[in-house]
């Protein structure tokens, strides 16, 4: 996941055709090199054609989470190019997830594709198929078009046991109507926590209950690669969480700076305070009161439609190194499904194939919450074609290979782990203890849980 390399955008024209016609035309072509038949006669004819019957048409269930508008979408499109599998949403798993995956399970009813909202939970449970010999056969992944450092996220032991079939970013988003007010240079896409905390400083005017940032609490969480680059989302370097680092200090003193001296974000103040000032219900954001603000690639759909001013998007600063966080959804293909090379297609389609991602980036496909999976130029010209698209998203998508990304879905034992992380920090922040007094303790007890979580994990066969 840390190997960093180079964005390679590859025009590749082709075009899928239908395997039906594929095979009538394999068959025209052999048909020459064989010696003319007699003709039948009618009453074999006639015996012939009532012999004769179509491919069997396989019915795929498909849990997601998806709402019914997105799946008809998928599925209608999907079907137009496969028309020997059709797709059924499984209505019998939703919410919470993990927990309905399990019941459907134990009663051998699992669907033949499936989101899974934590892949380690769903291979140790013998849920999921190994889509490594799938893959290895597939020219089109073999291509290694795809982000591997995504891919590498659901592999373990060398097994693949899901792929990414959504991602979305994290990024810092410019109000350029306030930083034009204040007269404050614009920031460039390969821009300093020092020049971020300068201009969050110049941006907030607090009685004019204007701000300088927001959501700087969730940023504590993936600025340590900035100060490390070595370092992940929640100092995770690959092998283990890192707490005790000098870069893990720096990076928390830099956050509460900007939140308890600096007082440049609206997260220190209460509930009230916020609604007493832009109302009830009421984002700042969206109102204009913000220069910048930590989010996620969802808000650009919402700043299309709502946001009344000018606005753009930067990477996370840099001090030593800048890294993109990333987040990433799974699918995979249940070990229990009898239609495998089928749920193998639909999981193609949904996660690398270029037909798939060129659908949606059709026009007239709204734009949704995931960026596109593959390393094609067309593509990406697609989707940053669409209308009102930010300008600095292309900086941005060129540090997808090197991205960090969100554990919660992928790390053996995150779901343990982030809880006694959020524990902590709830302490921390209420001043019960100090950072350096607790950070050895936090360390070793999220390293406890990957391992503990690891050991099943081999366990599975």
């Amino acid at each position: 996941m840390k190997k960093t390399f180079t964005l390679l955008l590859v025009i590749v024209m082709s075009m899928t055709l239908v395997l039906a016609g594929c095979g009538k035309a394999n068959n025209a072509e052999n048909n020459q090199n064989q010696p003319p038949a007699a003709a039948p006669d009618n009453k074999a004819a006639d015996e012939n054609a009532k012999t004769e019957t179509p491919e069997e048409v396989v019915t795929l269930k498909w849990g997601t989470w998806m709402g019914d508008e997105d799946v008809q979408r998928i599925k209608e499109a999907f079907e137009a190019t496969h028309p020997n599998i059709k797709i059924e949403k499984d209505p019998a798993v939703t919410w919470p997830w993990n927990e309905k995956l399990a019941a459907v399970a134990a009663a051998g009813e699992l669907p033949d594709v499936t989101w899974t909202f934590g892949v380690p939970v769903a291979a140790a449970n013998g849920w999921l198929e190994d889509l490594t010999p799938y893959l290895e056969k597939d020219l089109e992944f073999q291509d290694g078009k795809t982000f591997k450092n995504l891919n590498d996220t659901a592999n373990y032991s060398g097994k693949q046991y899901a792929l990414p079939h959504s991602l979305l970013m994290f990024g810092v988003f410019l109000n350029l109507d306030l930083f034009e007010k204040e007269n404050i240079p614009v920031p460039s896409a390969n821009w300093t926590v020092e020049e971020m905390r300068d201009a969050a400083i110049a941006l907030t005017k607090y009685n004019d209950r204007q701000f300088g940032m927001v959501n700087l609490n969730g940023m504590r969480q993936t600025i340590p690669s900035a100060f490390d680059p070595n370092l992940g989302w929640n100092t995770w370097d690959g092998e283990k969480y890192n707490f005790t680092s000098p870069a893990f200090k720096e990076a928390v003193s830099y956050i509460d700076e900007l939140l308890y001296s600096d007082k440049v974000s609206l997260d220190i103040y209460k509930e009230e305070e916020k609604e007493q000032w832009y109302g009830k219900d009421k984002w700042p954001w969206m109102l204009g009161k913000i220069g910048m603000a930590y989010d996620g690639s969802w808000l650009i759909s919402g700043n299309i439609q709502n946001a009344n001013f000018k606005w753009d998007i930067r990477p996370l600063p840099s001090s030593k190194g800048q890294r993109l966080p990333l987040i990433t959804d799974y699918v995979g293909i249940s070990k229990s499904s009898k239609h495998k090379e089928a749920a193998f297609e639909f999981v193609k389609w949904l996660t690398y194939s270029k037909e798939g991602w060129m659908e949606r980036m059709k026009p007239e496909w709204p734009l949704g919450a995931t960026l596109p999976l593959i390393n094609d130029e067309e593509v990406w010209n697609a989707y940053l074609g669409r209308a009102d698209m930010p300008a600095g998203m292309k900086d941005l998508i060129a540090m997808i290979p090197d991205g960090l990304v969100d554990p919660i879905k992928y790390l053996p034992g995150y779901m343990d782990a982030i809880g006694i992380y959020d524990e902590t920090f709830k302490q921390i922040n209420e001043r019960q203890v100090k950072l350096e007094d607790v950070a050895a303790d936090m360390e070793k007890r999220m390293n406890d849980t990957y391992k503990a979580a690891v050991d099943q994990l081999s366990k599975v066969e």
